[in-house]
């Protein structure tokens, strides 16, 4: 599981193609209940995390991609632009794909950064958010596919 802590020595431009080219194909947010003194709020993304780019000699490109979860902690000031159109109900949703992450380090006397994810699809779409950081965890093996997306039957 990767996290923000194991993160220190990285630099921000390697987050920003840390993603780059995953899909989205599930969001949800994790709440706590503040009655019970849990103030979780936690954005969670199912996403199909390409671990490698493989580039073949015939120039055919090759990927390792593994379903994983991408959970941002202590979530505020959420903002969602995701526009697949109006087609009048002919175009159905699909999943979304990522272009960059980057994120913003707010002056606060912890950590707490300012996050945008930029997507490629559907073009112009972007979730920005205030976190204090995040956590991977791949879920399965990385397979070797032709596409940068595992099928959707392999995602469990």
């Amino acid at each position: 599981m990767a996290s923000d802590a194991e993160d220190d020595g990285t630099r921000d431009d390697d987050l920003v193609w840390r993603w780059h080219d995953n899909l989205i194909y599930g969001i949800r947010f994790d709440i706590g209940d503040p009655e019970k003194q849990d103030w979780r709020s936690d954005l969670v993304l199912d996403i199909d995390f390409i671990d490698e780019w493989l580039c073949e000699k015939s120039g055919e490109a090759r990927f390792r991609v593994a379903p994983a979860t991408l959970t941002f902690h202590d979530v505020a000031d959420l903002r969602l632009s995701i526009d697949h159109g109006d087609s009048e109900g002919r175009t159905a949703m699909s999943e979304l794909s990522i272009d960059r992450v980057t994120r913003e380090c707010l002056e606060r006397p912890f950590e707490f950064w300012r996050w945008t994810i930029c997507l490629n699809s559907p073009s112009a779409g972007k979730i920005a958010f205030c976190a204090s950081g995040y956590s991977e965890m791949v879920r399965a093996d990385p397979r070797l596919v032709s596409e940068q997306r595992l099928p959707r039957g392999e995602r469990s």
